[in-house]
């Protein structure tokens, strides 16, 4: 038999292996995902990824049957106001969300129109619609419709917009990590479009000292990688310390709980950690020579055992790829998998991106160089969630325009998003 016959033949056996659903009516494909046969298809003759597929994992297999009878009601009656929102599979999590709380819409679906064609668009008005009776639900909560729960304190923001639009308060909403007083929640009703649940909270903690301005110091900080504690008194007495010398560069603010938090839970041979540390009585000038000091010191502690065993520390990072750009690849992001890696990149770029060894090590952050032509440029700090949450050039420096843009071209190209105060 010729070979091209053979790869012909081959071609067609491998084409009848795949189901043709791209071309069934919405309402069949529906179907299709809640009938007893799709189990064995899903992953074998319809790809995984896909829209069908994805809508399939997160409205049907995750759920026992009431729940999905529930979810199969809505999409019925979803597909005869808009298909354009079952075409993408970026959207299927959002969508089942809407399907698992739909029973307790405040509006009917028959009051809706879609915006627009953008599918994204007609999924944000109709959030709106079905759950927003007042139309105060924060822009933060709905910005995360359709997220899995932050795997730092549990919350899933579509449950917290349906009770918020019900007309619920934040305070009263079950399962909240920290107890809110009203002028927390008030506050945090505020809090910038792009912030999770922990971001808004950190934001209500330092609007409360009118010093709203320093969120972005703040969550660049251990105020903003941990969750809230009791720690985060001692953090905030820091804050009041920087925000009493504006002078100062606000941004050495992470660098110095960095510092204090190794005097007090690390410590080092000659000074042992001390659990007790307090800032009261000391000045912001001795916080920053500290630091300085301290920074020096880590340079000189390659001989250490602790320097040796962190050497050996590598991690797979997180599943986001780097990106290559520009005319000849002068551009390139890479994400940094070991310690040496990070340490190199803390000494070139003159600030203290090793520090985060242990958040790398456990999945709760992933660190990633710019370059422009092999020359480092910043140092990029991504959530597990696929949040940008840093960006910093040497010595701390903002991104200019040129290396804005090419950090956007690598968000879009893998869906990531970035609040606002990381540019600033």
């Amino acid at each position: 038999m010729p070979a091209r016959v053979r790869t012909a033949q081959a071609a067609d056996a491998a084409l009848a292996q795949h189901l043709s659903w791209h071309k069934w009516p919405l309402a069949r494909q529906l179907d299709f995902i809640f009938s007893a046969e799709a189990p064995a298809y899903i992953g074998s003759r319809i790809e995984t990824g896909t829209a069908l597929a994805e809508l399939y994992q997160w409205a049907v297999a995750a759920w026992p049957h009431d729940v999905q009878n529930r979810i199969r009601h809505c999409f019925r009656q979803l597909a005869a106001y808009s298909t354009t929102l079952f075409t993408r599979a970026d959207l299927a999590l959002g969508l089942a969300h809407v399907g698992l709380h739909y029973h307790r819409r405040v509006r009917e679906l028959a009051g809706w129109q879609p915006p627009s064609k953008n599918p994204f668009r007609q999924l944000d008005s109709l959030v709106r619609h079905l759950f927003d009776r007042y139309g105060d639900v924060p822009a933060w909560v709905l910005h995360r419709w359709g997220r899995l729960p932050d795997p730092r304190n549990g919350l899933c923001l579509s449950e917290l917009a349906v009770h918020l639009g019900g007309g619920g308060a934040l305070r009263a909403f079950r399962g909240l990590p920290v107890a809110l007083s009203k002028r927390q929640e008030h506050l945090m009703r505020q809090a910038p479009a792009g912030c999770t649940f922990h971001e808004a909270y950190r934001y209500a903690q330092v609007a409360e000292r009118d010093a709203a301005e320093y969120l972005g110091v703040a969550l660049d900080s251990r105020l903003g990688r941990e969750v809230p504690g009791p720690d985060d008194a001692l953090w905030l007495q820091v804050l009041d310390l920087f925000r009493a010398e504006p002078e100062v560069d606000a941004w050495q603010f992470g660098p110095v709980c960095d510092w204090i938090h190794f005097r007090r839970r690390v410590g080092s041979p000659a000074e042992p950690a001390q659990p007790g540390f307090s800032v009261r009585g000391r000045s912001l000038a001795s916080l920053l020579a500290h630091t300085a000091r301290w920074h020096r010191w880590l340079g000189r502690e390659q001989t250490s055992p602790h320097y040796l065993k962190l050497l050996e520390q590598h991690w797979a990072g997180l599943p986001v790829p780097g990106f290559v750009g520009g005319e000849g690849e002068w551009v390139r992001i890479q994400q940094l998998l070991n310690y040496p890696a990070l340490l190199e990149e803390g000494q070139q770029m003159r600030h203290c991106v090793a520090s985060y060894v242990h958040q790398c090590t456990k999945g709760r952050a992933g660190i990633y160089s710019l370059t422009f032509n092999g020359a480092r440029m910043l140092t990029l700090q991504l959530a597990p969630d696929r949040r940008l949450v840093q960006v910093r050039g040497k010595h701390n420096r903002r991104p200019s325009a040129e290396e804005r843009n090419w950090v956007l071209r690598w968000l879009q190209e893998n869906h990531l998003t970035a609040p606002d105060y990381v540019w600033q």
